[in-house]
This record gives structure tokens, C-alpha cells and sequence, in this order.
């Protein structure tokens, strides 16, 4: 059955893969000066739980990495917000598969945020990556500690009230946590070869600097950590300031 996804976006690149399973926006081409063939050209971006591929903080990003000349694709989580108890990790990492394995480019850097990043550390496992950055990332969504603390009521009510910017209140049920335990970045994170940069937010109240640390410290090298002060968990709303200082740390990353 195919899967309508209108958010997917390919922001650059002059082709779009015939998948079959959505609606692929495409703008201008690589810059002349296009030379990252050993860098990564396809940069896929994984948001987070109920976020947009229009996010203002990945429209930015993928705006200056397309004028740096490389093809960003920006994967939307499957059946949001139509069939929500069809979202899930699971839907999104089969998807993304796809799209990954019909790139004629093999080589990308992935990129994934808050929730994305447990699924772009799976995708990493399973394909082969130049690079890995995961900001403000979780290694689990429903670990013990969420389901005796902030997802309680969500489990105990079996449904949780989630708004999002794009489409507004959103009645998710438990279905996605149980889904969600199935993937454990802490268990698969040692099995990634490629550079990975963590961003990790000073005062980010969502995904504590401690869970940060512990799945930095059980990645191997080649590593890095990156906290930036006074940083929050949805920085893209704090101020463009911060949404440059993200994106300039990701670019850098990128290109080294």
C-alpha cells in the first residue's frame, strides 16, 4: 500500500527517486563549485516527534547546506498527522530505508533530532554512513525512568495531547512508546564506525544532559561533544541566533 508523505522534501539535486510513497519538492541545483563527493553530498535530515520537515531550524539549515552544493532530503515521520496510530518509529525507519537505498549517491551524512536521532543512529547501523550527527537526542523514548516519570499519564490514559506547530493539537495514542521501546540508541550506537557530533543543549529540560552523556560515552571514536550554553531543547524558537549557532556547529562538522 503506498503512503502519501507530502512533507518529504529534496531541497536540491537534479533528480528525484521514484518511490511511489510521496510528494518530492525540489529547488535549485548544486552550486557550481560543488566538490563534497568525498564529504557526504546527500544530507538526509530525521526531525523529531511531531515536527514538521518545515521546521524553521531545518528550512535554514537546509538552505545553507544546499547553497554549499549539497542534496538535502528531509524525511517526514509516515502517516502524520493523517493515521496517527500508524506513527511510529518503526513506519519511519522502513520508509526512510527506502528512500536511502533508491539514492543513486550512496554516500550521506545523517542527521537526526530530539526522537529523529534514535532513528538516524538505526539507519546508521544499517547502511553505510560518512557521518552521524545527533542533536538534543534521546537514546530512548519510553525508557523505565520516562514511563515511571513524564510519559505516567500517557500510558495510564493510553493516549498523550502532543501540539505541534504545523498541525496543532494532536491526540498521539501509547502505541508509539510501545513502539519506540523497540530501539535503544545505547545499543546500537557502539556499532557505528563513521564521525558522529553530539549537540547537546545546556538547559534542555526534554532529554537531560546525563542520558546526553551516557550515549556519548557509549559511542566509540571518532567523537565529539558539543553543549552549548543557554541552548534549550526546541532552540529553533529561542531566537535566529541560536537556530545560526546550531546550524554553524552541524556545517562545520559536515565539512571537516
Amino acid at each position: 500500500m503506498k503512503i502519501k508523505i507530502p512533507q518529504i522534501s529534496l531541497l536540491s539535486g537534479n533528480k528525484i527517486p521514484k518511490l511511489g510513497l510521496g510528494t518530492w519538492g525540489i529547488g535549485g541545483g548544486p552550486t557550481k563549485d560543488h566538490n563534497n563527493d568525498d564529504k557526504g553530498q546527500n544530507v538526509i535530515i530525521i526531525p523529531g516527534f511531531t515536527s514538521a520537515t518545515d521546521n524553521i531550524s531545518f528550512k535554514s539549515l537546509g538552505e545553507e547546506l544546499s547553497a554549499k552544493g549539497f542534496n538535502v532530503i528531509k524525511i517526514a515521520w509516515p502517516y502524520l498527522p493523517e493515521d496517527l496510530g500508524k506513527y511510529n518509529f518503526t513506519n519511519t525507519i522502513n520508509y526512510s530505508s527506502e528512500v536511502i537505498s533508491k539514492l543513486e549517491n550512496k554516500g550521506f551524512v545523517l542527521l537526526g533530532f530530539s526522537m529523529g536521532g534514535v532513528i538516524a543512529t538505526k539507519l546508521a547501523t544499517l547502511f553505510p554512513t560518512k557521518k552521524l550527527g545527533l542533536i538534543v537526542s534521546p537514546y530512548q523514548a519510553g525508557s523505565e525512568d520516562d514511563l515511571s516519570g513524564k510519559y505516567k499519564e500517557w500510558k495510564a490514559s493510553g493516549f498523550r495531547i502532543a501540539n505541534s506547530t504545523k498541525y496543532g493539537e494532536l491526540k498521539v495514542p501509547f502505541s508509539f512508546i510501545e513502539d519506540a521501546r523497540k530501539y535503544n540508541a545505547l545499543e546500537m550506537i557502539s556499532k557505528v564506525d563513521c564521525p558522529k557530533l553530539f549537540i547537546v543543549a545546556e538547559k534542555d529540560t526534554k532529554v537531560s544532559n546525563n542520558a546526553s552523556r551516557k550515549l556519548y560515552n557509549a559511542a566509540k571514536e571518532p567523537k565529539e561533544w558539543c553543549q552549548i550554553p543557554k541552548m534549550e531543547h526546541k532552540y529553533q524558537y529561542q531566537s535566529q541566533e541560536m537556530i545560526d549557532k546550531v546550524n554553524a556547529k552541524i556545517i562545520k562538522f559536515i565539512n571537516s
